[in-house]
This record gives C-alpha cells, structure tokens and sequence, in this order.
C-alpha cells in the first residue's frame, strides 16, 4: 500500500532519474554534484562531509507537512476487487485414498489445493479442505496440514492417506490479487533545493519543476499509485548570510490505502470449479 515514506521514495527516484540519468555519482544536470534524500539538511551537509554545500554540492530534499492530511470519500462498502491472478505451482492428484502434493520444481508455493471428500466418519454428506500455499510451503507441510483439518486422514511426506471407503477428487486452482481500498487522503510534499549560489538554486529549482511538470501520476515499491499536482513554490533566501538558498515546492500528492491479499480463484462452495464440486459442500479447517 501507498505510504508517506514509500511516496517520497518515489519522488526521489524520479527526480533522480530525471535530474541524473548518469547517476547522482555522476553530477546533474545542472552540471553539479546532487543528493537527493528524504528529509532536510543537517549539519554535515553545511560542512563536515564529504560532499558539502561550500565544495558546490546541491541538494534535494522531500518532507510530507503533517497539517496538510485531508481525509477524502473512498469507494463506499470499502469492496474487495481482483487484480492479477497467478497460475498455480502446487498442484494435488488422488489415486483411490490417497492423495498427493506436488511443487513445480523450485518454483515459489503458489495456487490453491484441496479435496472434496465423501465417506468421512462423522461428517455428514461432502466436505471440502482447501489450502492456499504461500511461500515457503513444501509439498510435505501443505499434505499435513490438510490432513489435521480431515478425520482420520494421516499424512506422510508428501501425501495423505484417507479412511478406507472414502472417496475424493481434487481441487486444484491458481490464486489472485484482490485490492481494498481502507482510507483515501490527500497530504502536501514539500521539495526543496539547496544551493550555495542562488543562481545554481534557480537553476535546480527549474529542472525540478520541468521534471514533475508532465507527470500526474506515479507508482510506488508497492505498485500502489498516486496523484501529484504542483501548488506554490517560493525562493527562501534567509539564510543567506550563511551562504545557503533554497526553493521550497509544495505538491498536493492524493493516494490510497489499499489493503491487498492473497485469494482463491474459487470457492470450495461451487463458484468457478465446474461440475465436479455443488453447492451444499460442506467448508472444513478455513
């Protein structure tokens, strides 16, 4: 999900990406070395570092203004939506009682496994287990724990052995994405450029603006994205006696927090499976 310090973070990396396409090793395009950070300055940077303001060092720095948090209307019922779905490497096969769990080579756990079963002592009618594998999951692990949830049913290595007289098919399926939006909010970031020089601050300052200047939208870490509109930007030449010009520029910046989790393609209840599993099945361990 979008977050203050995932939304700087992407400023910064577009900005340097901008600014620096050599790398910030390699000065900007303002002919001069350039940091950019979250945060403001500090007492090395004006002097006890290596790459100061004094030996011609810009820098760029990018502070959310807690005051500025506005709380916006999100979608109403707050609705759980798909997004990518991810094929599956677990997969179950069954062979009389006995079923077993197979991983694709050294693919990463993932899709949905289960049995519907009949014939389990005690339970009336048809039952289901199903396990969404995550990561780290062995073909092992995922036979026991969807033998803990069936009576009578033993797990060893990777497969499960059901009660005599049962029957079973497997359920096999991928998983997906699903995205909530929780909370909407518009918060201002405040970019600021620091210069020794006022014209080498006017100089960053304006390469800043024409870099934001056509983007409205960016996409954190996360792959949460936000809108970025430019407000008032401001020289601020105060502290001149201490050979320091910067230009603050605020950007209104509205974004989402969205909550994301891992789900079934399918329902153990009849929806997306086909024929072989009916509604009335009866949800175990879930």
């Amino acid at each position: 999900m979008a977050d203050i310090s995932t939304i700087s973070t992407t400023i910064a990396t577009a900005l340097a990406a901008a600014l620096c396409p050599d790398g910030t090793a390699s000065g900007a395009v303002t002919g001069r070395p350039l940091i950019i950070r979250r945060g403001g300055l500090t007492q090395a940077d004006l002097g006890d570092a290596a790459h100061t303001l004094q030996q011609g060092c810009d820098f760029i720095g990018i502070v959310d203004l807690p005051e500025s948090w506005t709380r916006l209307d999100e979608p109403l019922g707050r609705p759980w939506r798909a997004n990518n779905q991810t094929p599956a490497t677990v997969s179950i096969s069954v062979t009389g009682t006995t079923a077993t769990i197979s991983v694709t080579g050294s693919a990463m756990p993932t899709g949905t496994v289960g049995l519907r079963i009949g014939g389990l002592p005690g339970v009336n009618g048809t039952a289901c287990s199903l396990h969404v594998a995550m990561p780290g999951d062995t073909a092992a692990d995922i036979a026991a724990m969807l033998a803990a949830s069936l009576p009578g049913a033993v797990a060893t290595g990777a497969s499960l052995t059901l009660p005599a007289g049962c029957t079973a098919q497997a359920i096999n399926a991928g998983t997906q994405a699903a995205r909530c939006v929780a909370r909407r909010q518009s918060q201002m970031f405040v970019i600021t450029a620091w210069s020794a020089l006022p014209a080498a601050r006017d100089v960053l300052g304006q390469a800043i603006s024409d870099a934001l200047a056509l983007t409205d939208w960016l996409t954190d870490e996360n792959g949460s994205t936000f809108r970025i509109e430019a407000r008032a930007a401001t020289n601020d030449d105060t502290a001149m006696n201490r050979g320091l010009f910067s230009r603050p520029a605020r950007y209104l910046v509205t974004f989402d927090t969205d909550l994301t989790r891992t789900t079934p393609v399918m329902l153990a209840g009849g929806v997306g499976v086909g024929p072989t599993v009916v509604t009335g099945d009866v949800l175990l361990d879930q």
